[in-house]
């Protein structure tokens, strides 16, 4: 009873803390149809533009602050036909993503953020396949996909490393992604 307890206090502080995050990310988005790049000077115009179209890429990949508190729960317990949704969702932006990104052209000064992000989405794509196969199997376990996680999140960490050297390097602005 006192574990049951104390994972559902630690649940409800998780919650919270995801509706507090969402409600002070949400207040310092810029505007829908603000130039965010205006500011960023012009001397590499074929680096800013291909930020442009990766930052859309990465932004409609991204998941809602609702799912990003879902995600924490996934594989904690049995298997639920929400996780199920958002891992089917997960897949479809994930599949999408990779087509798009894989579209780019990219210059030399972008072309390992783009191919470090075109593995990220493919592997993401592939994690959440693996959790909706794990979702049939009885009984329900996700232990088996720590090291794809492991490897995902490490990707995740040196992609983001890029990201914010080429930013610096080009005087490009950070982008409010995750």
């Amino acid at each position: 009873m006192q574990n049951r307890l104390t994972w559902h206090i630690k649940c409800h502080v998780l919650v919270l803390a995801c509706v507090l995050t969402s409600l002070i990310i949400g207040s310092t988005m810029p505007a829908k149809g603000v130039d965010n790049y205006a500011k960023a000077p012009k001397k590499n115009a074929a680096v800013l533009e291909w930020f442009k179209r990766y930052d859309q890429i990465r932004c409609e990949a991204e998941c809602t602050t609702k799912d990003k508190c879902q995600m924490l729960f996934l594989g904690e317990h049995k298997a639920d036909k929400n996780n199920a949704a958002l891992a089917d969702r997960m897949v479809k932006k994930y599949t999408v993503a990779t087509s798009e990104i894989k579209q780019l052209r990219p210059t030399p000064e972008t072309r390992e953020l783009q191919r470090g992000y075109t593995e990220y989405f493919s592997s993401a794509r592939l994690l959440f396949i693996d959790f909706l196969k794990a979702e049939q199997t009885v009984p329900f376990s996700t232990k088996q996909l720590g090291p794809a996680k492991n490897r995902l999140e490490a990707l995740d960490k040196n992609n983001k490393r890029i990201d914010a050297e080429l930013r610096k390097r080009f005087g490009i602005p950070k982008h409010k992604h995750s």
